[in-house]
């Protein structure tokens, strides 16, 4: 149950929203032409001064041409849905990755309710896994939505993540770590980034690159430090014995968008080894503008390198790559035996070599 709600909402996101039935989004309703006037210029603004260039200019030009014509004709009114239509098929031409996209507020609504529907019934994140030498922690960090509210969101969050650890002090005997992105389909990345502070040092080499290829640090170890502090009601970080040594990560074939950012930055470590499949393949950074109608307009704004290396395009492959289809938690026992195996704080059980 947990899994269907989530993949719904994850459909919602990949913007297969022509198969999603959204109830309170299907009937055709009519906007004030200023109002509409505004929420096209606004997009049409933002896509050609932030977002990624069109794969085709031709292409942007028809789209374009098609989104400003809705406007014309001397009525009154238009028509919301057909504005929505076309301002995504808009998005459609930008070289992203098929990840941008437009809600409009009842598709957030329901994204978001089933986003908390699913989490509160979803089990610990923090779990160990026994290997040859040792228990390693086996940390699984749960996609999660923006609520709207960015430093609500983080706030929530990182109290529920070291309440979780809270809940479970076995997992203090654990040496060493790995971290499970294979749930990590989309959403905001932001809360699980400052929560996972202490996995990142000042080398970290993973940047942003936009479209013009200028990069800039994706990871800045010292301010996500800053953010966790006033929220972590003054806990230690669960993480925290794992900031040296080896780093295993694993990585689903549904790892995407906030999973592919929290992988990008987690490869910026030159200690990580990553474990499982190549990932979905919408390794690019967007940003949220809210619209006049109320409507969320997601832009991809900014693609991912790690140093002065090949920005990446499409799916990350696993440096170990399971066989297709195998199941995760295979791949978790082999990130597990890898990270203990090469852990100066994991030892062979009495009596084993």
């Amino acid at each position: 149950m947990i899994r269907s709600l989530w993949t719904a909402a994850m459909v919602a996101i990949c913007l297969t929203l022509a198969s999603v039935s959204i109830a309170a989004d299907a009937p055709a309703d009519a906007m004030p032409l200023p109002l509409a006037r505004k929420v096209v210029d606004m997009t049409i603004e933002l896509v050609e001064s932030r977002g990624l260039y069109p794969r085709s200019q031709a292409d942007y030009m028809e789209a374009k041409a098609e989104l400003l014509a809705a406007l014309d004709g001397g009525a009154a009114q238009a028509d919301r849905k057909d504005i929505h239509a076309r301002i995504r098929r808009l998005l459609a031409t930008l070289d992203t990755d098929g990840h941008s996209f437009l809600f409009t507020p009842e598709q957030n609504q329901w994204m978001q309710s089933a986003n908390l529907e699913s989490n509160a019934k979803r089990p610990s994140p923090f779990r160990l896994v026994t290997t040859s030498r040792g228990t390693v922690l086996r940390w699984t960090p749960p996609p999660i939505i923006n609520s709207g509210n960015g430093q609500q969101t983080n706030a929530v969050n990182l109290k529920r993540f070291y309440d979780e650890a809270d809940a479970h002090p076995e997992i203090g005997s654990a040496c060493a770590l790995v971290v499970d992105l294979s749930e990590q389909n989309g959403g905001t990345a932001w809360p699980l980034l400052i929560a996972m502070y202490p996995l990142f040092s000042n080398a970290n080499d993973a940047n942003w690159v936009d479209r013009d290829g200028k990069r800039k640090p994706l990871v800045n170890r010292l301010g996500l430090e800053k953010m966790a502090q006033p929220l972590s009601d003054g806990r230690a970080n669960p993480l925290a014995p794992y900031a040296n040594g080896p780093l295993a990560v694993v990585v689903g074939s549904h790892t995407s968008s906030a999973g592919e950012m929290l992988l990008v930055a987690l490869l910026g470590e030159k200690r990580v080894e990553t474990f499982g499949q190549t990932s979905q393949g919408r390794s690019t950074s967007n940003a949220t503008h809210m619209l006049a109608d109320g409507s969320t307009l997601v832009l991809t704004e900014m693609r991912y390198a790690q140093g002065d290396g090949p920005v990446y395009h499409g799916g990350i492959p696993a440096m170990h790559p399971a066989e297709k289809g195998a199941p995760v938690d295979a791949a978790v026992r082999t990130a597990a035996e890898w990270a203990a195996a090469h852990s100066p704080t994991c030892r062979p059980a009495p009596g084993k070599p």
